[in-house]
């Protein structure tokens, strides 16, 4: 017995290769089990962790060449993985070719991720070359590499005739108006595209006015995305005289733009036709607030309005509840870091009163008081349509608390409420839970920074005896006792799992 040759995976029973490869994950399946040999090949391929390996993320794992090289091998003949995934792996134009023998020889691969590589317009040429042969992939993001101008044309080039790619993916690229002129060129002619993302490269006038020029002839691109762009008003009203022309764009992303309230003049105008804008963190104040509401009360597609960190004050919150008293289509509402403050809220809070569409409003860091909860409170006795409220971080005490709590007891929607850094404290707490013990909606209550301690959660494990609804309760960095967290999470998972029978 002890001069007996062990088996080798060649001779091995099947369920015991099987049992190995439970122990593996799957880089190491696919990298150093694969192609070993014909048997072990037939056996991996019928192993059923194997057949469910379609999306593969090997986002910080350090590949070497080596690894890459087993991992190309393996994947030329790969029946099951649509998605790969390379975040910070230091791919580069040394050993891109491996990324390009897959691409060349699997016909499975839709979706290919290379966020935070080091790939230059070398790299770009041989995924380019690679992808003339491939009729499957649909997506490629090349977020934060190196590709330049340069790169930018070898992937224009591929898409004047690829009829697969769906959509492109160059944000941190450090392409400036001579490469976005190459694609925008491509973009007249394309017929299958419908995503390009350009977010936080150099694209001045000359390439705005590329891209406008592009959108009067381009039939498929659903979304384009030119946020942290620094493109300024004057190629804003360049992008904003052709959309109405445009028949197929949906969403153009402008955030962080320096957009004033004549660049909103004209985004608004373009509004009136199919337009959906995302317009965080620019400048836009209570005129062009205005403009964009006075568009909002005749659209008809848009459903998501987002002005996160402008100059939204009072009286340009009394615009936008205009525009929902009438506008039948807006679903969320963004006005966080804002300057909406009490007055502005009433103006929102009778607007909820008659609007039957809005789902999310987005009210944080906006100087709100007690004073104006009462109206918010009352809108909410009588609408049933909205379904996240987002309050955080504003001066609701607990007078204000105490409104809300009413309305709890009434509403019949509300289903996730964030009051995270307030002033609620104890006496505030106690009206909340009082209304839980009666609310049969509300199922995310966020209390975190709230100065409230083990007598708020007492109130509140009170409440969970009787409501049977909550299942998500943050407290954090307040003065709960780890014991009184512990108890409050046993009665969230109580019914988290009435929920799932």
């Amino acid at each position: 017995m002890a001069n007996e040759i062990p088996p080798c995976l060649a001779t091995l029973p099947i369920e015991l290769v099987y049992r190995i490869l439970d122990q593996l994950d799957e880089l190491i399946i696919l990298t150093s089990v694969r192609n070993v040999c014909k048997r072990l090949n037939v056996i991996t391929d019928s192993y059923c962790r194997y057949q469910t390996f379609t999306k593969v993320d090997l986002s910080y794992k350090r590949l070497d060449d080596r690894t890459l090289r087993n991992l190309s091998d393996a994947l030329q003949t790969n029946s099951t993985i649509e998605s790969l995934t390379f975040h910070y792996n230091n791919i580069n134009d040394g050993n891109v070719h491996y990324i390009a023998n897959i691409l060349r020889n699997n016909f499975i691969l839709t979706v290919l991720n290379l966020y935070c590589g080091q790939i230059s317009c070398v790299g770009a040429q041989c995924l380019t070359n690679a992808l003339k042969d491939n009729h499957t992939l649909k997506i490629i993001d090349l977020f934060d590499n190196q590709i330049n101008n340069e790169g930018a044309r070898y992937f224009a080039d591929l898409l004047r005739n690829n009829e697969t790619l769906l959509a492109l993916n160059l944000p941190l690229n450090n392409i400036d108006d001579e490469g976005v002129e190459y694609l925008a060129n491509m973009l007249e002619t394309n017929k299958t595209l419908t995503k390009l993302d350009l977010h936080q490269n150099k694209i001045g006038f000359r390439g705005s006015q590329a891209l406008s020029k592009a959108l009067q002839y381009n039939t498929t691109l659903v979304e384009l995305n030119l946020n942290l762009c620094k493109i300024g008003d004057e190629a804003v009203q360049q992008l904003s005289m052709i959309l109405p022309k445009n028949k197929t764009l949906i969403t153009l992303n402008l955030q962080v733009n320096d957009i004033h309230d004549e660049g909103m003049q004209d985004l608004a105008n373009a509004l009136k036709i199919n337009t959906t804008l995302g317009l965080q963190m620019n400048r836009i104040g209570s005129l062009g607030t205005k403009y964009l509401a006075d568009a909002l009360e005749s659209n008809t597609t848009i459903t998501v309005v987002d002005l996160q960190g402008n100059r939204i004050d009072n009286e340009a919150a009394s615009y936008l509840a205009k525009a929902l008293e009438q506008n039948q289509t807006i679903t969320t509402l963004n006005l966080r870091a804002n300057l909406v403050g009490n007055d502005g809220l009433k103006y929102l809070a009778k607007a909820l009163k008659s609007n039957t569409t809005l789902t999310h409003m987005i009210l944080s860091i906006n100087q709100i008081e007690d004073e104006s909860i009462k109206h918010l409170a009352y809108a909410l006795l009588t609408n049933n349509t909205l379904t996240v409220l987002n309050l955080q971080k504003n001066k609701i005490g607990c007078e204000g608390l105490l409104y809300l709590s009413n309305a709890l007891q009434m509403n019949t929607s509300l289903k996730c409420l964030n009051l995270r850094d307030n002033y609620l404290r104890d006496k505030g707490i106690k009206f909340l839970a009082n209304a839980l013990r009666t609310n049969r909606t509300l199922e995310s209550l966020d209390l975190d920074m709230n100065e409230i301690s083990n007598q708020s959660a007492q109130y509140l494990l009170d409440a969970l005896q009787n409501n049977m609804i909550l299942t998500r309760l943050s407290i954090e960095c307040n003065y709960i006792s780890t014991s009184m967290s512990m108890s409050l999470t046993k009665l969230l998972e109580r019914n988290i799992s009435n929920r799932t029978k």
